[in-house]
């Protein structure tokens, strides 16, 4: 069994806050125990075609025109697979429970297809002091409400003061010099195939749910032992279109290239627990393994439950092709995509 609390945050869109919202995520970070990562893992180049990706994803957005680093860091094998880390302290208390991971070489093909055409440019930057955050590019799916974020950040003597797990997910402890943060709910991963010593790339998976105005998303660094003292830019979120959904169940699931959607009343399932197994089905037979506690496997990057909804919503690490879906199994019931 695992702490399920570690791996989603639970969050009331009505009347959560940032400061609510920070909090949680700081109290997550109390039961699991730091890794450092090497910033020099060499991570394969994904085919120069990604480069040359198709159409602009919505009126007004500028198609990002390098792909290939990002859908690597986000997708790729950023990370090495795991087979679960549970480790105790000297008095016998859990301090680290991580289930196990699979990380998988980017689909390139898929990615150039399903997910490509819709990273849009941003471009935009915050200074605080002599550090600079450039938010590269984005992706933003409305019909999961979930999205990536791709963004630097920079300082001519170094980078340092943060957490990387074994897992890449990276957190700002305390006493680091300096933070960034999204108003969404979220998670933040290490590049380490683009980082160096002067650059920390950091690639966010993040919802959107409990934002007000969910198109509005805002990055914001400043100082890491003053977390009210930080400057900020805002992202432009597209309104509709994103990469091609599918739903089952009578649209009580959604499923996209990058994360999932679960309305857990529509399915009979409650929401003051978490869901412990979805698998997804290719029609090849073989599984994606998302979610599954009694095999100690997760292979979400982040979940969210929104409380008002009673929607569960998990980003993948790795892309899934919708077209070539069979099923959904979600604890221990299996939903076929020809539903009626």
């Amino acid at each position: 069994m695992f702490d399920k609390k570690i791996y989603r945050e639970a969050v009331s869109s009505l009347h959560a806050s940032g400061e609510i919202l920070q909090e949680v995520k700081a109290m997550t970070h109390q039961t699991r125990n730091p890794f450092r990562l090497s910033r020099a893992i060499a991570l394969a180049a994904i085919v120069t075609a990604l480069c040359a990706a198709a159409a602009v994803a919505a009126v007004g957005f500028i198609r990002y025109e390098n792909p290939a680093n990002m859908l690597q860091a986000f997708f790729g094998k950023n990370v090495e697979s795991h087979e679960g880390i549970v480790e105790y302290n000297e008095y016998g208390k859990l301090i680290t429970n991580m289930p196990a991971w699979e990380r998988l070489p980017l689909d390139e093909s898929a990615a150039q297809e399903l997910v490509a055409p819709y990273l849009f440019a941003v471009g935009e930057q915050a200074v605080y002091g002599d550090y600079t955050l450039t938010v590269e590019a984005g992706l933003y799916d409305p019909s999961i409400g979930a999205g990536l974020l791709y963004y630097k950040v920079e300082h001519p003597d170094g980078v340092s003061g943060y957490e990387v797990f074994a897992n890449g997910e990276l957190w700002w402890p305390e006493d680091a010099p300096v933070f960034t943060k999204t108003n969404a709910a979220g998670r933040d991963y290490l590049d380490t195939a683009s980082t160096t010593d002067t650059e920390l790339w950091l690639c966010t998976y993040f919802v959107t749910d409990f934002i007000t105005d969910a198109s509005n998303l805002q990055v914001s660094i400043g100082d890491g032992q003053n977390r009210l003292d930080m400057t900020t830019v805002a992202v432009a979120l597209p309104e509709d279109g994103g990469p091609a959904s599918v739903e089952l169940a009578e649209g009580a699931i959604t499923l996209s290239p990058i994360g999932i959607r679960i309305h857990a009343s529509a399915l009979g399932l409650p929401v003051d627990s978490d869901i412990d197994q979805i698998i997804l089905h290719y029609a090849d037979g073989s599984d994606y393994v998302l979610e599954d506690e009694e095999a100690f496997i997760s292979n979400r990057t982040y979940g969210f439950l929104d409380m008002e909804q009673g929607a569960f919503i998990d980003t993948f690490n790795r892309i899934v092709d919708t077209t070539a879906l069979a099923s959904v199994t979600i604890e221990g019931t299996e939903y076929p995509l020809t539903a009626q």
